[in-house]
């Protein structure tokens, strides 16, 4: 989000400089000029957020000024300040299309007051907007299909519109390492302060929040200025608005704001509108993404294929290389499924390898990965998990393989056992293949020997 720029343009925008001048929190950026042309220039070169504005000369009527201003910025609110309170001024203000009045003799009470309310709470959305306005707007959001990046899109135009600090976007549902899966963040300075902050407020936001934007204080304190990254840790005021999806599915949004929105900010017609676009773009985009997982699920066993086992271990690998992160991977085959399918068929066979499925994904966390490799073969990404924490997980699969009465609703009772082999990234290999190698060679140490066993990669074969 860039950063609010307001433009004063003034013949006296030195005085006017000196009623603003330390009130505003750092990255707000001021430009104070005092002709016209200079004006001219910086309007045609750059957008800013609000321009506070005083006519250069009595003669030209003031909704003539108004006009040449707005021609120049139509989308900016433009904040007029007149010498009376009275005349045609006033009159020709207003016709011009001037957001807000104000008069030089109140001016240092009531500048700043006015400034914040279009800076931090979302005022300029209240003035008549047009259609292609409104589309422009949503345009980024309503072009976008990638779910992560129409997330963070939706989580910028929020911030934009209301000047807010920083936000998150966020579903309900199991994740990595919380109750929420996060879709997106802005503003953050460090990696875990989302986490921190949805542990906080995560479930007031759900309770909280509705299919229209609204303000919260998860706090219970009303004002204030700090957002999630406060350093302080105070959040008292939230943007709220929720979304609701396919049956079951709710998308969240929490934006940090400065100053809270009265009602009819939070009521205008852009925030309405694009709150609809949003909507319907996060569930087309949900949509998509659905069919897409598809292709990385094995039709048997309902668990992931060898496609998505390269998509996660090349996730695994960037993880690792930027947090220094590990994990492992365990390559297994069940020890003579041929016997299964020639003693009961195929069908029994294929009825096997869902409860084996079923097994192996009971063995392991929400965060780790089950795959169908192909045949009787399977995959498991352990994340986080060095070579002997792995084997203590191996060995529970073994005896739980070993253990387990396969089938018996067909009022049959199969026993099977499992081999299973170990490689550790970065500890027995740091490329994406070397370490599917590895693993696939411990397994077949055991296939070799025993069976029923669980072998770590030798070291001899770590490059």
């Amino acid at each position: 989000m860039t950063a609010p720029r307001v433009l004063i343009l003034c013949p006296d925008a030195e005085r006017v400089e000196s009623t603003v001048r330390g009130t505003f929190p750092r990255g707000v950026h001021f430009s104070f000029l005092s002709s016209w042309e200079d004006g001219q220039a910086a309007l045609r070169k750059e957008n800013f957020s609000v321009i506070v504005a005083k006519k250069f000369t009595r003669k030209q009527p003031t909704e003539e000024y108004v006009a040449d201003l707005l021609a120049l910025a139509p989308k900016t609110p433009l904040i007029l300040i007149l010498a009376k309170r009275e005349g045609p001024s006033v009159l020709g203000a207003l016709k011009g299309g001037a957001s807000e009045i104000l008069f030089e003799e109140a001016l240092p009470g009531t500048l700043v007051p006015c400034l914040e309310k279009y800076l931090f709470s979302g005022y300029g959305l209240l003035r008549r907007m047009s259609l292609d306005e409104l589309f422009d707007f949503c345009i980024p959001v309503i072009t976008t299909s990638d779910l992560g990046i129409l997330s963070t899109t939706i989580l910028e135009k929020l911030r934009e519109a209301l000047g807010g600090t920083s936000g998150v976007l966020f579903k309900e549902g199991p994740a990595a390492g919380g109750a929420f899966e996060i879709l997106a963040t802005l503003g953050f300075t460090e990696e875990t302060e989302p986490d921190a902050f949805l542990h906080r407020f995560g479930e007031f936001l759900v309770r909280h929040s509705g299919p229209f934007p609204s303000v919260i204080y998860p706090d219970g304190a009303e004002g204030g200025r700090s957002g999630p990254e406060d350093p302080q840790g105070e959040t008292p005021i939230l943007l709220a608005l929720r979304f609701d999806l396919s049956p079951g599915s709710r998308v969240f949004a929490a934006v940090g704001l400065r100053a809270a929105p009265e009602k009819d900010v939070l009521n205008s017609p852009l925030l309405n509108f694009f709150y609809r676009q949003s909507r319907l773009a996060l569930i087309n985009a949900e949509r998509n993404a659905q069919a897409q997982s598809l292709i990385y699920i094995d039709d048997l066993t309902k668990l992931y294929n060898s496609r998505y086992l390269n998509v996660v271990l090349d996730r695994e690998m960037k993880r690792s290389e930027r947090y220094r992160n590990f994990f492992s991977v365990l390559f297994m085959d069940v020890d003579f499924f041929k016997r299964v399918n020639d003693s009961h068929g195929h069908l029994v066979g294929s009825r096997v390898l869902v409860e084996v499925g079923a097994v192996l994904r009971a063995c392991v966390r929400e965060t780790d990965t089950v795959v169908r490799y192909g045949g009787d073969e399977f995959v498991v990404l352990l994340v986080e998990t060095n070579a002997e924490e792995a084997m203590l997980v191996a060995e529970r699969m073994r005896r739980m393989m070993e253990s387990k009465p396969f089938v018996t609703d067909l009022g049959l009772d199969i026993r099977l056992t499992i081999s299973i082999g170990i490689a550790a990234f970065p500890e027995h290999a740091t490329t994406k293949q070397h370490l599917l190698n590895l693993a696939d060679q411990a397994m077949y140490r055991g296939k070799e020997s025993t069976r029923n066993v669980v072998y770590l990669a030798d070291p001899q074969n770590v490059s």
